[in-house]
């Protein structure tokens, strides 16, 4: 298993977390609620991936954040960088003793 060196200095950007609920309107259409959830501090590594997606290159962000965690966590959530959200696609928790995870979060589907 890789292992994960993480210095609590490092964490040093102020993230959001909120559960998304999926809902049916009034008229049968999709509507996602947002539930702030926690603040957080995080390290946060960035990489930008180029896809070919419908014939057109397309750049998608995707970060790996590292945050102390939060109980209830999990994949349906989703991490706010800067009023940017991005989806939660795993979550690594480096070992069962540990208190902090690795989040890999890609760009929010809309």
């Amino acid at each position: 298993m890789e292992e994960h060196k993480i210095n609590i200095g490092e964490m040093d950007t102020l993230v959001s977390l909120q559960s998304v609920r999926q809902t049916i309107g009034e008229r049968g259409q999709k509507r996602m609620e947002y539930t702030p959830i926690a603040e957080v501090f995080a390290r946060l590594e960035w990489q930008v991936d180029e896809v070919v997606d419908e014939g057109n290159l397309e750049q998608q962000r995707t970060v790996e954040v590292a945050i102390y965690k939060v109980p209830g966590l999990n994949t349906r959530w989703q991490v706010v960088i800067d009023g940017d959200p991005f989806d939660i696609v795993a979550i690594d928790p480096i070992d069962r003793w540990s208190t902090v995870c690795i989040l890999t979060c890609r760009t929010a589907q809309s």
